[in-house]
């Protein structure tokens, strides 16, 4: 369902999918639909290592680096080109912690009107986030560190590497509301009704 989504946007051909641990029925299902499909072991970080890599032989202009647990809306390549207008670092899922989580009571946030909608500059984001491809070139030692990405760790430090970032200078914004979601029931992104949405791309 979430690789649907994407398609909403993106061709095939503009997708790389990296199969990590799985299935050979997994794997058989991307290949036969995606021109670019790779099959790995390297767990959650060695997967995203694996992407800042191979961004050296899929050159582009925007990379949009996305886990399999994120539900797009459509439009994603234009609200991700219009974002990164204005910042470095750009994510289409409005984190509902910076609304709730004690830590974000007295964050404040500036907003910009971009030529589809809103972005809010945010402390951090998820893994699921667009950049320039000179930006990942600027920022490559800090996704490839061992201590935000190492092999030992479980899942990245995804949000002490984009304060390492924004420490550097970088911006980070999200879209207003969110283009996007993370599919945990307790995180999905405000205002949209996610669960009617993903019924109706499950029926086309």
């Amino acid at each position: 369902m979430t690789f649907k989504s994407l398609l909403r946007s993106f061709s095939p051909e503009e997708i790389a999918i990296i199969c990590d641990n799985s299935l050979p029925s997994q794997y058989d299902f991307f290949a036969s639909r995606f021109p670019c499909t790779y099959r790995t072991q390297l767990g959650n970080c060695g997967s995203f290592r694996l992407a800042v890599r191979l961004a050296a032989i899929h050159p582009a202009d925007i990379y949009y680096f996305v886990e399999d647990d994120h539900l797009h809306l459509p439009l994603q390549k234009e609200w991700l080109a219009a974002g990164l207008e204005h910042c470095d670092f750009v994510s289409l899922y409005d984190h509902p912690d910076k609304y709730f989580a004690p830590m974000y009571w007295e964050l404040r946030r500036s907003v910009v009107v971009t030529s589809v909608g809103h972005f809010a500059d945010v402390p951090s984001t998820v893994m699921t986030f667009a950049c320039r491809s000179q930006t990942l070139s600027r920022a490559r030692e800090v996704f490839l560190s061992d201590y935000y990405t190492g092999a030992f760790l479980r899942s990245p430090r995804d949000h002490e590497m984009f304060c390492k970032l924004r420490s550097m200078g970088y911006s980070i914004s999200s879209s207003i509301p969110g283009r996007s979601t993370h599919c945990e029931t307790s995180l999905l992104s405000p205002l949209v009704n996610w669960r009617k949405y993903a019924f109706e791309l499950s029926r086309h």
